[in-house]
């Protein structure tokens, strides 16, 4: 099937410049998963809808998730207008997006989202659906967002209301350990997966404690290999 079959155009309004756009989003009914993968990517076959997952207003150059898009105020849309907008070159990411355009589209959301400071959790996710790209591009540049995310995420268990951002500490804390392991750190990463499985809430995410077991016995396994192979 046709890339452009698997899509469907959405009518957004910039909160703003007020310019009306349309951006492509994927038709969920067409989705066929090849792959989940232990961070948390889900592999599809035909079309990858990480490339959709930021909206980027061609006109002032505003990039944000859906669920944040309009989750902005007139202080902050000054702000933004006076930073990137007089510098914006217009250009459109409404159509079918090549790789380079999905990587620009991320990395214009992680600069709005430095400007007015979001949230750890929410800029780590960024990073998150980033490297994942450059994983499906086998560029060596997903080690460098996969760190990104981590320190992000790291805090974020440590300083923020994670409910706010739509996730839970037993989530996020098997994540941080997932992350230091595919990263080398297997004592961190079973740190990690250790306060995920000792943590009051772990009953109400059966899934997340089986996976939580699991890799933590990986991460023992790695680290017992690696303190072999120093000796």
């Amino acid at each position: 099937m046709e890339v452009e079959n698997l899509l469907y155009d959405k009518d957004c309004t910039c909160p703003i410049c007020k310019n009306q756009f349309t951006t492509k989003k994927v038709r969920t009914r067409s989705l066929r998963i090849e792959n989940r993968e232990d961070d948390f990517n889900v592999i599809y076959k035909n079309i990858n809808p990480n490339y959709y997952y930021i909206w980027v207003c061609p006109k002032c150059g505003y990039s944000s998730t859906e669920k944040e898009f309009e989750n902005i105020n007139k202080n902050q849309a000054t702000i933004l207008q006076q930073s990137i907008g007089v510098k914006w070159n217009e250009r459109s990411f409404s159509g079918v997006r090549t790789f380079h355009e999905a990587e620009e589209s991320y990395k214009m959301a992680l600069l709005v989202a430095q400007i007015l400071k979001k949230s750890k959790a929410y800029t780590g996710g960024i990073c998150l659906r980033l490297a994942w790209l450059y994983r499906e591009a086998k560029s060596p540049k997903e080690e460098e967002f996969l760190n990104y995310a981590l320190n992000f995420f790291q805090n974020a268990y440590q300083t923020e209301r994670l409910d706010a951002a739509g996730l839970d500490e037993v989530t996020l804390a098997y994540l941080n350990g997932e992350l230091n392991r595919r990263l080398g750190r297997q004592r961190e990463a079973i740190k990690w997966y250790s306060v995920a499985l000792d943590h009051p809430d772990i009953k109400t995410k059966r899934h997340i404690q089986l996976k939580a077991r699991e890799q933590w016995r990986l991460a023992r396994e790695q680290y017992g290999h690696e303190k072999d192979e120093a000796n």
